[in-house]
């Protein structure tokens, strides 16, 4: 029987055909850093600020490296007198028409190299500054809304989606605060100030709807979010902890718009919250002579770090001694006592301020 010999070009073709099927090449994947989000807007005196987070993630969220720029792109818009600043379009397809159209008529008023970076970062946001003076000056201030967006730069080509649209109308604003100061309770601080003197722009009185209170640690850099917002004096910050030096500052608003317009910030205080306040002094001390010794009672002190009771001992004319520290319970037994001893107690807090003594 002849065996058909397969040339070995046609077998090696269809060994080429089954299983080295060519796939058609797929696009390489584009890197581009992540939009900057969230894109925050305030007044601060004669400055529109913008606060982002520094660009840390392209698109598919993996760190981001070798960011070249950071793009600050703002839209001056007509506005009638006492408008408020549009609120951001919910729709995603409004988005987009809004982001177009502010592409086409912004100007980019800061393009931020690596080196600028450096100078505007305060610890992990970007914090940039747009003077209002040439408006003030044209006198547009109240007559236009401002809307800023954010683009970051890798390869120096390669640009991240816009940031969401944010927009502020920038007014005249009152002048600094004046006089400033923190009083330390128990538990809180409570903030006392002067109106401003005026506005910005000179004018008095000032016109203030609203004042924002700010308040930082004495070793952190700068100022968060405000802690609270009042229509005048004075302002308590409650439920304090002890054992800080906390710094405050109060910005004045024209308005109650939000975003708010603030002017600049008063002269800070700083408030050093240690516990120096002591427990109040045990009262219904009693004294009950027992056969073998003295029981003392008392009522318990209401506080709420109470770390214990002491109870001291004077005989005769002698000095008084301490008779026993740390008691949890409002009573002690004193096994033995001589007669006519007279006897003291006071409470004590977590940080050793011992209470006035309660003696019988």
């Amino acid at each position: 029987m002849r065996v058909r010999r397969v040339p070995l070009l046609v077998l090696a073709a269809a060994l080429a055909a089954g299983c080295g099927r060519k796939i058609a090449p797929e696009a390489p994947l584009l890197v581009l850093p992540a939009r900057p989000e969230p894109l925050r807007v305030a007044q601060e005196g004669a400055d529109v600020v913008l606060r982002f987070p520094f660009p840390a993630k392209t698109v598919q969220g993996s760190p981001l490296t070798n960011l070249t720029r950071v793009t600050v792109y703002r839209e001056i818009v007509p506005a009638p007198a006492a408008a408020r600043a549009p609120e951001p379009p919910a729709e995603a397809a409004e988005r987009e028409r809004q982001e177009k159209l502010f592409l086409q008529r912004a100007e980019a008023i800061r393009d931020l190299t690596l080196e600028d970076l450096d100078e505007v970062t305060v610890g992990s946001e970007l914090v940039v500054r747009d003077s209002m003076l040439p408006l003030y000056l044209e006198k547009r201030l109240g007559r236009v809304y401002l809307r800023y967006a954010v683009t970051a730069t890798r390869d120096r080509k390669r640009v991240s989606p816009l940031s969401p649209l944010v927009s502020i109308v920038p007014r005249v604003p009152p002048a600094e605060p004046l006089g400033l100061v923190a009083t330390v309770e128990e538990g809180r601080v409570c903030l006392e100030w002067l109106a401003p003197a005026g506005m910005l722009d000179g004018t008095a009185p000032a016109t203030v709807a609203g004042y924002a209170v700010y308040r930082r640690d004495e070793s952190e850099e700068a100022y968060g979010e405000w802690i609270g917002v009042v229509p005048r004096p004075p302002f308590v910050d409650e439920g304090v902890a002890p054992g800080k030096r906390l710094v405050y500052t109060v910005r004045a608003a024209p308005t109650t718009d939000f975003p708010p317009v603030l002017g600049p910030a008063a002269d800070e205080t700083v408030a050093d919250t240690r516990d120096v306040f002591p427990p109040s002094a045990p009262g219904g001390f009693l004294v009950l002579a027992e056969e073998g010794g003295n029981r003392l009672v008392w009522n318990p002190v209401l506080s709420r770090d109470l770390a214990g009771y002491r109870v001291f001992a004077k005989d005769g004319e002698g000095a008084w001694r301490l008779l026993a520290d740390g008691l949890a319970d409002p009573a002690y037994y004193d096994a033995g006592a001589p007669r006519g001893r007279r006897y003291g107690v006071a409470a004590v807090d977590a940080a050793g301020n011992e209470s006035p003594r309660e003696e019988r």
